[in-house]
């Protein structure tokens, strides 16, 4: 029976607000932020309740993975541990408690549906470090963009039916929204943003719906062009043009709660969207939802095939 190492992989998240300076610097590259800087993250994460729930959130759909991948089971025993990016625990703990399980094989699956070589090409080079620093050699599969996954289109399509179930088609706009990364990507040919509009094409026609747009959000002042429209740029349009009085956003390039999602689309969107008159709705997150769990197992499986 061969030992197969699932590898989980999210951003991570400051466990409370005195961990927030930590986590900045983290980002950043071990560079510090200014005072100014944490100060103003440490007031969204106030506005949120103190703390975000990704770890709890990605630890849930760990477990509930390995529950069902050992239901499969495919002859194998599953190994499911996670590994945050920038906070405890991270990739390389991860890593290192699967070398220590004595895997036979490893699966590498970034909880970001599109991939880009900036976020998904990220984890996978923390893991092979993390690999490396073990001196692990072992079978590696790194599962890449899986946002075009039925199971997962599926589970977005429901979420997104629910929104929308008591508006009128009439006036109600959809905007998908994922997170921005810097505009130079484009030029490069990094897939993210035509695997997004891919999947939202796909969400739209499952769902029926025509009347819709895609957005980004999150942006970082980092001094170079961002991917846009702005969602807040596209709220403005849309009140100023008076094309609708209800808009649901639906964050499809995330699958979890998190600062991205319970500050800057439940707060500081929605808070724009009053201001402009608009009626604002967003999709409920997939969080632990049993068919993202589904795509999820779907995933490491054909990736056990392949490997």
């Amino acid at each position: 029976m061969a030992r197969i190492g699932v590898l989980l992989m999210a951003y991570g998240t400051p466990s409370s607000l005195e961990e927030v300076e930590a986590y900045y610097t983290h980002i950043r590259g071990g560079r510090p932020p200014s005072p100014e800087q944490v100060e103003e993250l440490r007031a969204r994460y106030q506005r949120i309740g103190g703390r975000s729930p990704l770890l709890e959130i990605t630890l849930r759909q760990a477990e509930a993975l390995a529950a069902r991948l050992a239901r499969i089971a495919l002859g194998h025993s599953f190994h499911v541990r996670v590994g945050m990016r920038h906070a405890p625990p991270f990739i390389e703990e991860a890593v290192s408690g699967l070398v220590r399980e004595g895997i036979d094989r490893l699966i590498a699956l970034a909880l970001a549906p599109h991939f880009s070589r900036m976020s998904v090409g990220a984890y996978h080079a923390a893991m092979r470090r993390a690999l490396a620093a073990q001196a692990a050699v072992l079978p590696v599969v790194e599962i890449g963009g899986w946002g075009d996954h039925p199971l997962f289109l599926m589970a977005v399509a429901e979420r997104l039916r629910e929104a929308l179930a008591d508006l009128p088609a009439d006036a109600t706009e959809v905007i998908f929204t994922a997170h921005s990364l810097p505009a130079r990507l484009r030029a490069e040919g990094d897939p993210y943003e035509v695997e997004l509009l891919d999947s939202a094409r796909r969400v739209a026609r499952m769902v029926g719906w025509t009347r819709w747009r895609f957005a980004y959000q999150s942006a970082s002042a980092t001094g170079e062009p961002w991917l846009g429209p702005d969602l807040l740029e596209v709220l403005e349009d849309i009140a100023r043009k008076g094309e609708a009085r209800h808009v649901v956003v639906c964050p499809i390039g995330f699958v979890a709660d998190h600062l991205e999602i319970l500050y800057d689309l439940d707060v500081e969107a929605r808070e724009a969207a009053t201001r402009w008159g608009l009626d604002f709705r967003r999709t409920r997150s997939l969080n632990d939802d049993p068919l993202l769990i589904e795509a999820l197992a779907a995933l490491v499986c054909e990736a056990v095939a392949r490997g």
